[in-house]
């Protein structure tokens, strides 16, 4: 197995990670916020309704599928 480089997920996409309340989370993605789903694949949950599913391994390469002009939320739940 080649050897992969770690990313701590919120600091691959902003300076520092902030948490937020669920709650908020709802009212960012009512407000049209992305929501990205980034548990691994071999996690074996299913995918979050109207989520993007990108594990943290392959955020880097797939920035680019990210909007840069709303918020992101992330979730890992």
């Amino acid at each position: 197995m080649p050897l992969t480089r770690r990313y701590h997920v919120p600091s691959a996409l902003r300076l520092s990670a902030t948490r937020i309340h669920a709650d908020h989370a709802r009212r960012l993605l009512d407000s049209g916020a992305t929501l990205v789903d980034v548990r691994r694949r071999d996690d074996p949950a299913l995918t979050l309704p109207g989520s993007i599913r990108i594990p943290p391994d392959e955020i880097p390469a797939r920035l680019a599928e990210l909007p840069r002009d709303t918020p992101i939320v992330l979730a890992c739940t």
